[in-house]
């Protein structure tokens, strides 16, 4: 879901999945008797936030074999879910994350449910299943703030004429959103949310994360000279979003090269790489050569899959301004895409350094670690994200990691399942799954 944020649509990648494919293997190299499921794992109670449920499901598999799980509804015997994995893993511990929908992408009501739990061979035989109960209770529902922003930089404030440098600033707000009826503008530079401090990229998007829907909340901006509190009540975020690309036009209209800037990066978000390409391709002298610019071209070249050129802008990006901390992250995440863990790291602690508020920087810097098997050194960055935010879930997982690591196996699994379960990115997830939990549980 498009969080209407340029900060949120650099932090949203995951670490490579190098090992997430180590637990399949082909159909037709997996031979051999009945499969045995055993230490079957459902929890009991699983509570969630509304829009966000998910749960893991573990076994033990005594030969390769496929998983299968299915949710049947008590009340009605209704079967509401069916997940069957792709391939067959190997024989040991296997968990599979289930997300808390049915077939048609619907949250499922909150109620008991009958996990069903089997297992097939290659050879068509099944194992015998297991079936446990699971009741789904929900949380309140995280809000969605229907605009598009950018991070008020030095250079932003000089190109727009503002008086402040941290914060976000609004690019575009659609007329009919709970961002438009709260009074908020083209040109506001937003500094807290519910009184989360929006001054860095980061707390900005900690405040993004914990925004309740439904609530009327604060919003402290500054518009001109003058500070105003606005009232905003935000929808649930699985609410469909408006269509930003009117306000985003006038917007353009401006003339204003930040403005242009985030107009290209909205483009890349909502998969408009053309369109965007064309509006980066006009940008000529000082500003092609700007942190902004090199930003863009980044972005651009990761969503087109050509990880080595988005390094390449990354570095530009932070050298043309070294305070830059989301140059800094996107560069962490290109060497990670291209496999190097160590510089990986290196650059996601530059970025915890430029933006403290960053719980995802320090999470990324101490999972770069743990996969080169540096945990002692991982473990600091870990608590430093737990610090930050003890909500956030990269945060969570990396704690986890860094507590298996160093021989606290037990604590640390329950911080990994949590940081797991609490991470939207199910691709993510199913890499921390592969490469961490899976291993950690005999």
């Amino acid at each position: 879901m498009n969080r209407r944020t340029m900060t949120v649509a650099i932090v949203a990648g995951g670490l490579t999945l190098s090992g997430a494919a180590a637990a399949i293997v082909p159909a037709a190299a997996a031979t051999g008797p009945t499969p045995v499921l055993s230490s079957i794992v459902v929890p009991r109670i699983v509570t969630a936030q509304q829009g966000h449920a998910r749960f893991l499901v573990g076994a033990r598999l005594s030969t390769a074999a496929r998983l299968v799980v299915r949710l049947t509804r008590v009340s009605n015997h209704r079967v509401m879910k069916t997940v069957t994995t792709s391939g067959f893993h190997r024989a040991g511990r296997v968990f599979l994350l289930i997300q808390a929908t049915d077939t048609q992408g619907f949250q499922l009501p909150a109620t008991t449910y009958s996990v069903f739990v089997g297992a097939t061979s290659p050879g068509g035989r099944n194992a015998k299943a297991h079936t446990a109960p699971v009741t789904l209770t929900y949380t309140s529902p995280r809000g969605m703030l229907d605009w598009y922003t950018i991070p008020n930089t030095t250079f932003v404030r000089g190109n727009l004429g503002l008086h402040m440098t941290g914060g976000q600033v609004v690019v575009a707000v659609h007329p009919g959103s709970a961002v438009a009826k709260a009074g908020i503008v083209r040109g506001d530079v937003i500094e807290s949310i519910d009184g989360v401090s929006t001054g860095s990229p980061g707390g900005f998007q900690r405040a993004d994360r914990l925004l309740p829907a439904g609530t009327p909340v604060p919003v402290v901006l500054l518009r001109g000279i003058t500070t105003l509190t606005k009232t905003l009540t935000a929808p649930p975020d699985w609410v469909a979003t408006s269509n930003l690309a009117s306000p985003m036009s006038q917007a353009a209209a401006t003339k204003r090269f930040a403005y242009g800037f985030a107009v290209a990066t909205y483009d890349i978000s909502v998969g408009k790489l053309l369109q965007a390409g064309r509006i980066i391709g006009t940008w000529k002298g000082a500003n092609s050569t700007t942190s902004l610019a090199q930003m863009a071209r980044a972005q651009l070249a990761v969503a087109r899959h050509q990880q080595s050129a988005a390094l390449a802008f990354w570095i530009r990006a932070y050298r043309a301004d070294n305070s830059q901390s989301l140059a800094a992250f996107g560069e962490g995440l290109a060497y990670d895409a291209l496999g190097n863990d160590t510089s990986a790291a290196e650059a996601f602690a530059v970025a915890a350094s430029r933006d403290p508020d960053s719980a995802p920087a320090s999470a990324y810097a101490a999972l770069a670690l743990e996969q080169s098997h540096l945990p002692y050194l991982a473990a600091p960055f870990a608590k430093r994200a737990v610090a930050v935010d003890p909500t956030d879930p990269n945060a969570l997982a990396a704690t986890g990691i860094a507590q298996i690591q160093t021989g606290q196996r037990a604590v640390g699994v329950v911080s990994l399942e949590r940081g797991i379960v609490q991470t939207d990115d199910a691709t993510r997830a199913q890499f921390l799954v592969s490469r961490f939990l899976e291993p950690a549980i005999p």
